[in-house]
């Protein structure tokens, strides 16, 4: 199964079905004023809505606003609501809330539980170190594409991503035969064992999962940085000697927010 993870601003429906239509599954963030009324409310908390077309959208607009019963069901993707709060708190005694809301493809309940969504969201900022990964750690800094045609160029890009998604697997599976999260394996070090046991046929798998778990990273500590509206020509914050740093645990909770049902026919 692949998944797909993206934040807000992406939800539509017509992208919503273009995705779909690749067999992938999904687990966007949305708006806070989107309107999904629910269908069926589930016992996880999480409920079944309608992601609406761009007509039914303005149809139901107009109804809401003039103080009308929306009518029929919305015609749309059948999509399921999870909506919840997560709760930071710091070393130092502050603590946040922090409403989100998603909307997924998975429509099972008891085979993806609300609260597991929610903390398969949270994994979705990790790409950003996929993208260091592959344009940096795994590319080198004296290493460029040397193709000047596009045909080659796609041909080199091809290549660099089939290494890169062999050192990904080859990282995986010494966290599976670990029995530890795969952020404990360091990615430079799986590059290194790799290199080293290219040329020596006699080096097992087992050989190469031994000499990636001598070398592991220590546990990954949770986001705690808070995200705020910056003036639109200061994008960075000026960094101060004096600046205190914020503390560096966090923990955090997730809690599922249950819809209140709703009579089984939409007004």
């Amino acid at each position: 199964m692949r998944e797909e993870l993206a934040d807000r601003n992406f939800a539509g429906h017509e992208l919503w079905g273009l995705v779909t239509a690749t067999g992938a599954d999904m687990v966007w963030r949305i708006k806070k004023n989107l309107v999904f009324p629910p269908l069926e409310v589930l016992s996880d908390g999480s409920f079944l809505s309608i992601m609406p077309t761009p007509a039914e959208n303005v149809r139901h607009g107009v109804a809401r606003a003039r103080g009308r019963g929306l009518g029929r069901t919305p015609q749309g993707h059948l999509v399921r609501i999870v909506e919840y709060t997560v709760t930071v708190k710091t070393a130092d005694g502050r603590s946040r809330v922090e409403p989100f809301r998603l909307v997924t493809t998975l429509l099972d309940h008891k085979r993806a539980p609300a609260a597991k969504i929610a903390a398969t969201y949270h994994e979705r900022w990790e790409i950003e170190n996929g993208y260091g990964e592959l344009k940096t750690r795994l590319r080198g800094a004296a290493f460029i594409l040397r193709s000047k045609l596009p045909e080659l160029v796609c041909q080199e890009l091809f290549a660099l991503l089939t290494v890169y998604q062999a050192l990904c697997s080859l990282k995986c599976a010494a966290a599976l035969t670990a029995g530890i999260d795969p952020d404990r394996v360091s990615f430079i070090v799986t590059v290194r064992v790799a290199r080293d046991h290219a040329s020596t046929s006699s080096k097992t798998a087992q050989a190469r999962r031994n000499a990636i778990h001598e070398d592991l990273l220590p546990r990954r500590r949770d986001r705690q940085c808070e995200r705020v509206k910056k003036p639109p020509k200061n994008t960075f914050p000026t960094k101060k000697r004096d600046a205190a740093q914020p503390a560096s645990k966090a923990s955090y909770k997730i809690k599922i927010v249950r819809k209140v049902p709703l009579p089984a026919q939409m007004p």
